[in-house]
């Protein structure tokens, strides 16, 4: 098995475990079970990760097109896999430190979509990824996102 396969089985894994999971409850998870599929991943550098989707009425706002907060949920999932994948300092994932996103144009209902996650840096503390949603029809850019995590080491105590 090449490292890129290797890779790409550890990002599938990282998926089922999380996502797939029947103890994980709640919409991210329910949004990905439902509508989100596993693409392709390279271990880089930089590490890659595309999933695709097709966009769906509950991804949707009120003008029929994919809700914000949507869109900010497949990018969040999308690139703590990438981060999950990767091991080290963040197996247990982290926290989001912050989530930027730009909304560029509508998606509306019905679009097929791909979500694009690289991984900028890692140290041992903090990690930032790029991501992006596309039309897949026309690569056309819809949604940009930058997720910078910390990592959350087991034995490390709250200091106030």
């Amino acid at each position: 098995m090449t490292e890129q396969d290797a890779f790409a089985e550890r990002i599938i894994e990282t998926y089922d475990a999380i996502v797939l999971h029947p103890g994980n409850k709640g919409y991210s998870c329910d949004i990905f079970r439902k509508h989100v599929r596993f693409g392709s991943a390279a271990a880089g550098p930089p590490a890659r990760v595309t999933y695709f989707a097709t966009v769906a009425p509950e991804m949707c706002n009120g003008f029929g097109n994919l809700h914000g907060g949507c869109a900010t949920t497949l990018i969040d999932n999308a690139s703590s896999t990438l981060l999950l994948a990767m091991g080290g300092y963040f197996s247990l994932g982290g926290v989001s430190r912050s989530l930027n996103m730009t909304f560029l144009r509508p998606v509306p209902e019905g679009t097929e979509i791909s979500i694009n996650c690289e991984l900028v840096h890692a140290g041992k503390r903090l990690a930032l990824m790029r991501a992006d949603i596309r039309r897949t029809d026309t690569d056309q850019v819809l949604v940009l996102g930058e997720h910078d995590k910390a990592s959350t080491p087991m034995d490390v105590e709250a200091k106030l």
